[in-house]
C-alpha cells in the first residue's frame, strides 16, 4: 500500500510498504479521510518528545471496515464506515480501571509510536472502533477525534448549563470547544485570538470575541462579566499569556482547564488561585467514553452545519508533502484532511 512516512525530521515523503497484519481483537480499516493535527506537524518536526521514527503519522481518520477479529467483531461487516479511537491503552493498569484509558500507564499513540493514517490502510483496536452511517458525509466523521477531544475537555470542566465559557486560542480544538460549550448549555462563550481571521470566523457563528493585544482587552473583559469572570476557562493556546489570562479572569470558585501543549514550564500566580479559590484541572487527549460521545454528536446531527465550515481545504494523499507545507504556514484556514 502507499503510506505516507516520516523517516526523519523534516522529512515526510510517500511509499510503498505492507498493508498491516491484524491479529486478535484487532480489525483492519480502508481508509478515506485523515485529517492533519497540530501534533502530526509536532511528530515532523521531531518536536514530539516519545516519536518514534520511522513512523506513519495520522489519526484524525474514518475508513471503511476490511476485517475484524475478536470479541466484538461479530458487531461489524465488511464495509461498514467505522471510525476508531486512535490509541492503544492496555484496560489492565490503574488508570484504565477507572476509566482513563486516555493516561494509561502504557499508553500509546497512533501516529507517533504505531504507524497512523496517513495511508491507504490502517490497523485499529477493534474494541475502540464504532460504526457510522453510510450516508453520513465522511469530511465530517473524519472530525470525530477533534470533536472528542472537546467533548472531553468540557465534561471535564464540569461545565453547568447557565454558565460562562472562556476559550483562549481560537484555532480548530478551541472553535470545536466554543461549539459543544454553547451545544452544552454555556449561555455565554467568549474567545480569546489574536487571528483576525479566526475572529471574524468566531463572530460569524455566533459567538463574542475579544484581541488579548487590544490596548482595552482588560475593560472588555471586566465589561463581558460585570467584573465577576468567567466560570470556566479553556487555556488552549499552550502559551504563557494564555495561562496567566485564565488565571486572571477566571471568577471566584471557577475551573481552569490546561489544554494547550506548553514547551517548556509556565509560572501561574498561585496567589489568585489561593484567593479565588480556582481549581485547575489538566487534560490530555480523550477518554474512549467521550470519543463514543463525538460518535454519538455526529450522528445526531446536531452541531453537523457548524462542524463541516472548519473543514478548509482537502488534499489527495499523492500530494502530501504539499499538505503539511501548507499546514505548517500560518494562514487563513482551519481544518486541513488528506483524501486517500
Amino acid at each position: 500500500m502507499k503510506a505516507a512516512v516520516i523517516e526523519q525530521k523534516n522529512s515526510i515523503c510517500l511509499k510503498e510498504v505492507p498493508i498491516p497484519e491484524i491479529g486478535e481483537g484487532e480489525a483492519l480499516i480502508k481508509l478515506r479521510y485523515c485529517g492533519i493535527c497540530g501534533s502530526d506537524i509536532h511528530v515532523l518536526r521531531g518536536e514530539h518528545p516519545t516519536a518514534q521514527f520511522p513512523v506513519v503519522p495520522g489519526h484524525e481518520f474514518v475508513g471503511e471496515l476490511v476485517e475484524a477479529k475478536g470479541p466484538g467483531a461479530e458487531k461489524f461487516q465488511p464495509g461498514d464506515m467505522v471510525v476508531a479511537q486512535p490509541f492503544f491503552s492496555c484496560g489492565n493498569c490503574e488508570p484504565c480501571a477507572q476509566g482513563h484509558d486516555n493516561v494509561c500507564r502504557s499508553l500509546q499513540f497512533m501516529g507517533a509510536h504505531r504507524d497512523g493514517a496517513f495511508a491507504q490502510y490502517v490497523k485499529v483496536l477493534t474494541r475502540k472502533m464504532y460504526q457510522i452511517p453510510k450516508d453520513m458525509d465522511l469530511r465530517l466523521a473524519a472530525l470525530t477525534e477533534p470533536i472528542a477531544v472537546a467533548i472531553h475537555d468540557v465534561r471535564r470542566s464540569g461545565l453547568q448549563v447557565g454558565q460562562t465559557a472562556l476559550i483562549i486560542g481560537g484555532g480548530p480544538i478551541g472553535m470545536l470547544i466554543a461549539m459543544v460549550a454553547r451545544h452544552a448549555g454555556a449561555c455565554k462563550v467568549v474567545i480569546s485570538e489574536i487571528s483576525e481571521y479566526r475572529r471574524h470566523f468566531a463572530e460569524q457563528r455566533g459567538f463574542t470575541t475579544v484581541n488579548p493585544l487590544a490596548q482595552d482587552f482588560v475593560e472588555q473583559m471586566h465589561a463581558l462579566t460585570e467584573h465577576k469572570g468567567f466560570d470556566v476557562s479553556f487555556e488552549v493556546s499552550g502559551s504563557k499569556p494564555g495561562i496567566t489570562t485564565a488565571v486572571e479572569y477566571t471568577a471566584i470558585g471557577g475551573m481552569v482547564m490546561v489544554i494547550g501543549m506548553t514547551k517548556e514550564p509556565y509560572p501561574v500566580n498561585l496567589s489568585q488561585i489561593f484567593a479565588k479559590e480556582l481549581r485547575m484541572q489538566g487534560v490530555r487527549i480523550h477518554s474512549q467514553y467521550n470519543f463514543i460521545g463525538a460518535v454519538e454528536l455526529l450522528k445526531s446531527g446536531a452541531l453537523n452545519k457548524e462542524f463541516e465550515t472548519l473543514i478548509s481545504k482537502v488534499y489527495p494523499l499523492s500530494e502530501i508533502e504539499d499538505a503539511f507545507a501548507f499546514s505548517q504556514v500560518p494562514g487563513d484556514y482551519f481544518k486541513v484532511l488528506v483524501e486517500m
